[in-house]
């Protein structure tokens, strides 16, 4: 299926040319290949805000065509008959180990079998039919019981809903499912769009994605508490909106700042240690605010003053959400470390700083529910979501990229920072002046959700790996064990 690459076929997506892709099994390439597919689509349809969405309900399309024809060649290899109710149950017990461990064997058996999962997508007026087609039937009883969890997943208006009905998730496709009404609904692409028929021979799951998509009234109300919650935050202390006016004007001299800035201990110590820290490499150590002001740069230091009091607002507002800001400060150690092995010294501190403030949104995210956002990251692991943020924006109708966008512009950051913010989950879309910024933080971010088990190799952009010389996950893995090393031996604190 890989014969031609993303961007031929998406032009004959766009022709109206019907685009058909037949696989056994789907690998780790195979998925990534398709999620590059509808990334090129919906960029080019300016409606990249649904690939989250349609990668997620796609991938669960596309394992429940898989699993169902793994099903049956595991009943037929067993001998069991999948249509007797007690050795359906028997063989379920051990079918689920079986899936998810042997998937070797498995990729063997299903071709041998003649089994296939074909993914066809076509674009006409009425949008994007996205259609997967497996070659075995549904039994009554399983058509029955994935008709009922359709109706019921109709009901849920949010994750917190349906979240009680996770835990009778027996053989994996009630959640699934309930998700996949759950994305449409609140994604605006509409519930009804979903479908899934047999005819006893072959098994089609289908969606619509109409080309225009209306926001839902159901997530107005968070996204008020949301605006409500960033209107309150309060504006930098008057001293640090002084001290970033300093640094733009010409008539000021480097002492008169100096002298403000020694008003501050915490300012003092943030402006020294950037001064002395590996990305301003000099013959000596700065011993005084002025030189390291000469050191840094004027522009360096509005970022400092402007990265030093958001953090401290923040620390005051946020401060029980220590996990989030452990996070942040691992990032940021990686990101550095990154742009300095890859010959960008003087982007260092950037990246330094765009890392430790990436997740701004998800501490006012954490602060409206924070057993709900638990929930929310466990499913992401347990499903091994590729967007870890799709579940925020149909539970909450925002993620915490965009709620951290709308922070940054209220403090006026950099673009670097808002964009740092905004795009560390979507790099493919960062502007060609902060690229590298983007897309270092993006890949140190990777590397921390990895650590946690809550991301894969397999499901970083491969253009960002390129860049780098990390395609390759043997390079990458390197890359990673040498930043760990470095982290545990010289851990650092903004």
């Amino acid at each position: 299926m890989l014969h031609e690459d993303t961007s031929k076929l998406t032009a004959k997506v766009e022709s109206g040319e019907a685009v058909k892709l037949s696989f056994h099994y789907n690998t780790k390439v195979i998925d990534k290949f398709i999620n590059s597919l509808f990334f090129k689509i919906l960029s080019n349809n300016d409606m990249n805000y649904l690939h989250g969405v349609i990668e997620s309900v796609l991938r669960e399309m596309i394992v429940n065509a898989v699993k169902a024809n793994s099903k049956r060649v595991y009943f037929q290899k067993h001998d069991l008959d999948i249509t007797d109710a007690a050795q359906y149950e028997t063989g379920m017990i051990e079918f689920k180990s079986f899936f998810l461990n042997d998937s070797l064997e498995l990729r063997e058996i299903l071709k041998e079998s003649g089994y296939k999962v074909e993914l066809v997508l076509k674009k006409d007026d009425k949008g994007f039919r996205i259609y997967v087609n497996n070659n075995t039937g549904l039994l009554p009883f399983e058509k029955e019981r994935i008709n009922v969890r359709i109706e019921k997943a109709k009901m849920y208006s949010d994750f917190s809903d349906m979240y009680m009905d996770i835990s009778d998730d027996s053989e994996g496709e009630g959640l699934g499912i309930s998700l996949t009404i759950l994305f449409l609904k609140n994604s605006g692409i509409g519930e009804n769009s979903f479908h899934i028929v047999s005819n006893g021979e072959v098994t089609q799951s289908s969606i619509t994605v109409p080309l225009t998509i209306r926001t839902p009234e159901a997530i107005e109300l968070i996204q008020r508490r949301i605006t409500e919650d960033i209107d309150d935050l309060p504006t930098f202390p008057e001293h640090v909106t002084e001290l970033r006016q300093m640094c733009f004007n010409m008539d000021i001299s480097l002492n008169e700042i100096s002298e403000k800035i020694s008003l501050d201990p915490s300012l003092v110590a943030s402006v020294m240690k950037l001064a002395n820290s590996a990305g301003f490499v000099t013959m000596h150590r700065s011993e005084n605010i002025t030189d390291a002001i000469k050191i840094i740069g004027l522009k360096n230091l509005d970022v400092i003053l402007t990265a030093t009091a958001a953090k401290k607002i923040l620390d005051e507002r946020f401060s029980d959400f220590r996990e989030v800001w452990s996070h942040c400060n691992k990032v940021a150690f990686y990101a550095r470390e990154l742009a300095v092995k890859f010959g960008m010294i003087q982007k260092g501190e950037k990246c330094y700083l765009a890392g430790m403030l990436h997740d701004l949104g998800k501490l006012v995210l954490l602060s409206l529910n924070s057993e709900l956002v638990e929930h929310i990251e466990k499913v992401i692991a347990r499903k091994q979501l590729g967007c870890c943020t799709v579940l925020e924006e149909v539970t909450m109708g925002i993620s915490h990229s965009s709620i951290g966008k709308m922070i940054a512009e209220k403090w006026n950051f950099p673009d670097y920072i808002k964009e740092a913010v905004s795009r560390h989950h979507s790099p493919m879309l960062a502007s060609d002046e902060t690229r590298d910024i983007v897309y270092l933080t993006y890949i140190a971010n990777c590397m921390c959700m990895m650590e946690n088990k809550c991301f894969n190799f397999h499901n970083i952009e491969d253009e960002v790996l390129k860049r780098y010389g990390l395609a390759s996950q043997n390079d990458f893995s390197n890359c990673h064990q040498e930043l760990m090393f470095k982290f545990e031996e010289r851990g650092t604190q903004f």
